[in-house]
């Protein structure tokens, strides 16, 4: 839990600087950029993890790393990162970032789960509906699950839309449990 708030409060933090300076998009690419070269090589992250490495090595790790960051809030960011230790929220930062962004620029989460692929017709339709709901633009995932039996199940954030043929089932069932039945004598 406080490395969560810890990583939302930096990445507020930069977020508002990039908002003040209008350079949301430009610090975007730079930190997509770097989280994409950590998740593809972990041994910066561990490195600023070391407790063994001392902090003036790290400091040149990290200056020798980011000299060709074209842009100095990011590049001062993760220095400062580095100086207060707390390189080991650097992606969970970088992902509050992109939140804020989504958030800034209207776009939603949406994955969107059926039994059989749909067609690009049927997808359309949904995300269409889902934007007219929402009123926001959807990035959507689609997952094949053939455990829903029919129908589909759409996650939005926080909300679940199920139209599932396995959710009618289940809520039949649960109906049909609590019918009375009247016997007559």
């Amino acid at each position: 839990m406080i490395d969560t708030r810890v990583a939302k409060k930096y990445g507020h933090a930069l977020f508002d600087i990039a908002r003040r300076d209008d350079t949301i998009l430009p610090i975007w690419k730079e930190l997509s950029a770097l989280r994409d070269a950590l998740e593809k090589d972990k041994r910066f992250l561990e490195i600023m993890a070391a407790p063994q490495i001392p902090d003036d090595d790290k400091d040149r790790l990290a200056r020798a790393v980011l000299k060709n960051a074209a842009h100095p809030v990011v590049r001062n960011f993760v220095l400062f990162l580095v100086d207060k230790r707390r390189t080991d929220y650097l992606l969970d930062i970088i992902h509050d970032y992109s939140v804020q962004l989504d958030e800034h620029l209207g776009v939603v989460e949406a994955k969107i789960i059926s039994a059989v692929p749909l067609t690009d017709s049927e997808l359309k339709d949904i995300i269409d509906r889902l934007e007219r709901m929402t009123q926001k633009t959807i990035r959507h995932k689609t997952v094949v699950d053939p455990d829903i039996l029919g129908g589909v199940v759409v996650i939005v954030g926080n909300e679940i839309i199920d139209h599932s043929v396995r959710h009618d089932l289940s809520r039949l069932r649960d109906q049909l449990m609590t019918l009375k039945v009247h016997l007559a004598a």
